[in-house]
């Protein structure tokens, strides 16, 4: 399982709300609420695009999207 906190706070921090970014990425609310809960794995694209809207370099990717929760 993953840790999507550094990744929730970055979303807060840039698109205020969860559903700003979900409309943004062009994807449902509860599409992202199932990533972010780790019910549904996130696919490469949509952590391309998501680095890409919320100014994260793909260099430090793992940081958001692959730290494990402890």
């Amino acid at each position: 399982m993953f840790d999507y906190k550094r990744l929730k706070l970055k979303i807060k921090e840039v698109y205020e709300t969860q559903e700003a970014f979900a409309k943004a990425m062009s994807m449902g609310y509860t599409v992202l609420n199932q990533r972010l809960n780790n019910t549904v794995d996130w696919k490469a694209p949509e952590i391309a695009k998501a680095c890409d809207l919320l100014h994260i370099p793909l260099d430090e990717a793992h940081l958001y999207f692959f730290t494990l929760k402890v």
